[in-house]
C-alpha cells in the first residue's frame, strides 16, 4: 500500500497530467481529425493572438462540441468518484455508492418528471436535486438502528428504492411516446447533449460540492472510527451527515440530470485508490475526484469510438467494468450479511 506523502503526490501529478494528455489528445479526435498546431491556433484566436485565423468550421467542432463534451466528462467523473468515497466512509463500507443507494435513480426521476410536465431543460437538475436529497433522508431514517446506521437495511432499501423509481421513469417515459425515447438513450448514459449553457449551470455547484468534500476529510476519516468515537472526539455526528448527504445528493443529481445514470463509477475508483493509497481521505478524496475525471474521461472516448460511427452508451462501459467489481465486494462480504 503506498502511503507516504511522496506517493500521494507523484500520484496527483500522474492523474492530472494524464487527464491534461488525454484531453487534448481527445480534442483532436473524431471524424474530423483536427492537427495539434490546428487546435493551438484556435486556442491563440481565442487570445487575439493568432496570425492565421481557424477554420470557422474547426473552431465551432473544437469549442462548441468536443471541449464541452471533455469538461463534462471531467466533471461528472469527478463529483460521482469523490461521492462514493464520501458515501462509503459515511457509512463504513465499500459497497456504498451514489448508484447502489439509489440516489441516481431518484435523480433521473426528478428530471424524467421535469421532462413530463415539459419544463424547461433548466429545471432537470433542480427537480433531480430536490428528489434524490428527499429520498437520501429517507432511506438514512429508515436505515437507522439505535445510535448507527445499518448498511445492510441502507443497501435493501436503496435496491427497492431504486426498483419503485426505475418503473415509475419507465410509466412516465412510456406515457411520452416517441419523444421518450431520447430521454430513454440519455438515461443509459451520455454526455453528447452538454453544451457551455448546461454547464454553466453545473460547473460551479459541482466543483463547490467536491470542495466541500475535501474540507470534510478529516470528518470522513472520524466516521470510519464509528459514530461514538466521533462524537467522544467532539464531531457534530448528525450534522456532518446530512451536510454529507445534501452534498452527494447535489453533485450527483447534477450529473444525472445532464449526463443520465453512469453507475458505478462511485464505487470501483474510491475501492481501487482505496487499496493502493489507504483510507486516509485527506488522499483519498482528491485522489477518487481526479482518478474518477480520468476514467470516465476514458470511458466516454471508448463509447464515442469502439464501434464509430455508432455511439456505445456510457452507462453500459461503466457498467460492464463496475459490476463485476461490485459481485466481488458482495462475496467478500456475505458472511457479514448473512
Amino acid at each position: 500500500m503506498l502511503t507516504s506523502r511522496k506517493h500521494t503526490l507523484s500520484a496527483v501529478f500522474l492523474l492530472a497530467g494524464s487527464i491534461c494528455a488525454l484531453s487534448a489528445w481527445i480534442l483532436g479526435m473524431g471524424a474530423v481529425r483536427v492537427p495539434p498546431s490546428e487546435i493551438l491556433n484556435i486556442i491563440a484566436g481565442r487570445f487575439g493572438i493568432s496570425a492565421n485565423p481557424p477554420a470557422e468550421t474547426t473552431r465551432v467542432i473544437i469549442e462548441n462540441l468536443r471541449l464541452p463534451r471533455i469538461i463534462a466528462s471531467l466533471l461528472v467523473g469527478a463529483a460521482l468518484a469523490s461521492s462514493g468515497a464520501a458515501l462509503q466512509a459515511l457509512y463504513r463500507n465499500p459497497m456504498a455508492d451514489p448508484y447502489i443507494i439509489g440516489i441516481s435513480s431518484s435523480a433521473s426521476l426528478g428530471a424524467i418528471a421535469a421532462f413530463s410536465l415539459k419544463l424547461s431543460a433548466y429545471w432537470y437538475g433542480p427537480a433531480a436535486f430536490t428528489l434524490s436529497l428527499l429520498t437520501a433522508l429517507f432511506l438514512y431514517s429508515l436505515s437507522r438502528r439505535g445510535r448507527g446506521t445499518s448498511v445492510t437495511l441502507l443497501l435493501l432499501f436503496g435496491i427497492g428504492i431504486s426498483a419503485l423509481y426505475g418503473a415509475l421513469g419507465s410509466f412516465l417515459l412510456y406515457g411520452a411516446g416517441e419523444a421518450g425515447f431520447s430521454v430513454l438513450v440519455w438515461l443509459m448514459g451520455y454526455l453528447g447533449n452538454i453544451g457551455w449553457e448546461q454547464l454553466r449551470i453545473m460547473a460551479l455547484p459541482v466543483l463547490a460540492g467536491i470542495g466541500i468534500l475535501n474540507l470534510l476529510s478529516r470528518e470522513l476519516n472520524l466516521l470510519l472510527t464509528g459514530e461514538e468515537e466521533a462524537l467522544y472526539l467532539g464531531m457534530n455526528v448528525e450534522r456532518v451527515k446530512k451536510i454529507l448527504l445534501a452534498v452527494t445528493s447535489l453533485i450527483t443529481a447534477l450529473s444525472v440530470a445532464y449526463g443520465g445514470v453512469i453507475g458505478f463509477v462511485g464505487l470501483v475508483v474510491p475501492h481501487c485508490l482505496r487499496l493502493l493509497f489507504g483510507a486516509n481521505h485527506k488522499r483519498l478524496v482528491p485522489l477518487a475526484s481526479l482518478g474518477g475525471a480520468l476514467f470516465l474521461l476514458l470511458a466516454d472516448t471508448a463509447a464515442r469510438t469502439v464501434m464509430a460511427p455508432i455511439e456505445l452508451p456510457l452507462g453500459v462501459l461503466t457498467s460492464a467494468v463496475g459490476a463485476p467489481v461490485f459481485l466481488f465486494l458482495l462475496l467478500r462480504s456475505r458472511r457479514s450479511l448473512a
